[in-house]
């Protein structure tokens, strides 16, 4: 493997950073009726399957479309279209992670069977600590038809835009530290607690199908262990928020998501017993730094009053955050 510097980091960056991907694909109701099944299976709720599809994408369902190709996959079963690489196209690091991102809700779902295209762009590279974290811009429109059978995607049909940080590195997993104060949720009792789980291996097999998401470290235990150090198979961050922002909109059905900004702290483990907390924050309680950090674009004379909370995903056992984020609504 290629000895890494910051000169070549730096080279790669300048050219990828340079480059605009683009992806089709349609909103069809097949992968969301699926993903909608899996959920329910997980998080054991009962509903009609097609009851809240004007919705789903305020549940995290982008991340079943326009996804990665899969034609140059590296090593550890992913593509590596936008992984740091040498001037020879060599791979440069042994695994990737997610890390952070959040999710701006502009419009209503687009129409089932609507055309959709998502454009990609790499807008941030760091190099800190012999480590790489690339952040990725994706933009979501759906394809208007002009002239017949032309199709135009404008900033009028934007329907989200997803920002996610990857970190890409060459150590492999050990164990961390206890979590700090930070990373864990006070918990007295069950109460604050709303509805605990576990997610089985075949849970994982199908949410990699249905994102085309090749992954190793999601499916393939033999891999994910002797190559990378870990323990088990390792819960899609995707997967992570989905779980998050659709048990959310089954408690507050009528409250339409705005924005969710994110991170993780812990990796979230198959076979883990997991837990959601919701919280609504006061107006002591983050919420000052959020609308610093979002300002919510609105029509002249509209006075809607935003309402915050705080979405956790927890190891039952320990009180660690996996992932935890805002939500505005």
């Amino acid at each position: 493997m290629t000895k890494i510097s910051k000169d070549i980091i730096n080279n790669w960056s300048n050219l990828i950073r340079q480059k605009v991907f683009k992806f089709k694909d349609t909103n069809s109701i097949g992968p969301q009726s699926n993903l909608l099944t899996l959920l329910n299976q997980i998080l054991k709720i009962t509903t009609d399957k097609y009851e809240i599809s004007s919705k789903n994408w305020f549940n995290g369902f982008n991340f079943l479309f326009c996804n990665q190709d899969n034609v140059n996959v590296g090593s550890d079963g992913y593509d590596n279209y936008q992984a740091p690489v040498d001037s020879n196209n060599h791979q440069l690091f042994l695994r990737r992670l997610w890390v952070k991102g959040d999710l701006n809700f502009l419009q209503p779902s687009p129409p089932i069977n609507s055309s959709l295209e998502c454009i990609e762009k790499i807008k941030n590279v760091r190099f800190i600590n012999e480590n790489v974290f690339v952040q990725i811009e994706r933009k979501f429109y759906e394809l208007l038809k002009i002239n017949g059978n032309n199709e135009k995607s404008s900033e009028d049909n934007l329907k989200l835009i997803e920002n996610r940080v990857m970190m890409y590195t060459n150590q492999l997993y050990h164990q961390s530290p206890p979590p700090t104060e930070d990373s864990k949720i006070s918990i007295k009792s069950d109460e604050k607690i709303s509805i605990k789980f576990k997610i089985s291996p075949i849970d994982l097999l199908k949410y990699s199908m249905l994102t085309y998401n090749l992954h190793k470290i999601h499916y393939d235990f033999k891999y994910a262990h002797s190559i990378e150090n870990l323990p088990a198979l390792l819960v899609h961050g995707p997967l992570q928020i989905t779980l998050l922002l659709y048990y959310f909109q089954h408690k507050y059905p009528n409250l339409t998501p705005k924005n969710f900004t994110y991170r993780t702290f812990q990796p979230c483990f198959c076979g883990d017993e997991v837990g959601i907390v919701i919280e609504k924050l006061s107006s002591e309680v983050g919420v000052k730094k959020l609308i610093n950090q979002f300002e919510q674009k609105k029509e002249d004379g509209e006075t809607e009053e935003e309402v915050f909370f705080e979405l956790s995903l927890i190891n039952v056992e320990t009180g660690k955050a996996y992932m935890r984020g805002k939500l505005i609504c």
